[in-house]
């Protein structure tokens, strides 16, 4: 049985002054706790009793809003060292995303995708479930004082070669974008309930019929504009998982435990900028996944299209259908299309 329909919705892109963790952290927690989407429209986040102490939200969002909080305790760095965020809807799973990153500091620990050690200056994400009250990001285990964790994985180059960041949502999913404005280089991450199993099996799905999970591009390349092709490491594309540390990632959670399992899209399609369906629309052609020998399930309400640029809005008269998402702001290349 399918999962229910996701509505992607983009924020209004931040452009960062402060080219460094604590600053791209800033800017995200600026887009989540923001009151419009970049349309204009109304946008309704949930609110924490006490910003920036470790507490479960005194409100959810509403619609595809996330609610945004920050640590800005961890190592005692004067700035935000960690942002986590909580889902609008809640299953029977509850799940957090949490976005982090710092200095090297001896003595810390943190659970990694893939033995990604950690650097300086670049940016990192994972996502629990059945996840308690958040505590700290250097924990061997979880982040969470409950439930499970995938670990952190790159989600940036060094940070500084960034200028500006998008973020993505919807009810049961986020995804965030780096960007390099002079060179149009990216880099991606997405996190959540994003992978449909369409399936209730207990040995696909988890008791709520969902399957989460987290896809990085890594900190090793930036993103190609041919990322939707092979899928080569170089590439930095997402939804494809490598084993080597620093690369992209994409796992999700076993169902019904804490164990994680490689998921990558299979086959490769990539439609070019001329290939439209008869009426001029954009074609939505659904991305399944698998690990290696069986298969995982289909991505929800993320769709390959058209070469595109990324950021843009996809409308039909005045009323939003999607947003693109690709790896440059300039040049129209491989894409995806999050509908709405």
């Amino acid at each position: 049985m399918a999962n229910p329909t996701l509505h992607w919705r983009m924020l209004a892109p931040v452009t960062v002054t402060d080219q460094t963790a604590a600053g791209f952290m800033q800017a995200l927690y600026q887009m989540g706790t923001a009151t419009t989407y970049a349309d204009g429209t109304t946008r309704t986040p949930g609110t924490f009793a006490s910003p920036g102490t470790a507490s479960l939200p005194a409100s959810l969002g509403t619609g595809s809003a996330w609610t945004w909080n920050y640590d800005s305790t961890t190592f005692a760095t004067g700035g935000k060292t960690a942002i986590y965020g909580y889902a609008p809807t809640t299953t029977a799973i509850n799940q957090a995303v949490i976005i982090g990153g710092t200095s090297n500091v001896t003595g810390a620990v943190w659970k990694q995708l893939s033995t990604d050690a950690r650097s300086a200056s670049y940016l990192y994400m994972g996502i629990a479930k059945n996840s308690g009250v958040y505590t700290s990001w250097n924990n061997a285990t979880t982040p969470f004082t409950a439930g499970d964790f995938t670990g952190f994985g790159f989600i940036s180059t060094p940070i500084s070669t960034y200028n500006y960041v998008i973020m993505w949502e919807c009810e049961e999913a986020v995804a965030v974008q780096f960007v390099t404005a002079a060179t149009g280089v990216v880099n991606n991450a997405m996190a959540g309930a994003f992978v449909d199993p369409l399936s209730a099996n207990t040995a696909n799905a988890e008791t709520d019929g969902r399957l989460y999970g987290v896809a990085t591009s890594g900190g090793a390349a930036n993103m190609a504009t041919t990322w939707l092709g092979t899928g080569a490491t170089a590439s930095a594309p997402l939804f494809v998982n490598s084993a080597s540390a620093g690369d992209m990632h994409c796992v999700t959670f076993t169902p019904g435990a804490g164990t994680t399992v490689a998921t990558s899209r299979f086959g490769n399609f990539t439609p070019a900028v001329s290939f439209t369906s008869r009426n001029g629309d954009l074609p939505q052609i659904p991305i399944q996944v698998w690990n290696g020998t069986q298969y995982v399930g289909q991505l929800r309400q993320i769709f390959m299209t058209r070469d595109s640029i990324t950021g843009n809005e996809w409308q039909v008269g005045a009323a939003p259908k999607g947003y693109l998402l690709s790896a440059s702001p300039s040049t129209a290349c491989d894409a995806v299309i999050l509908t709405y």
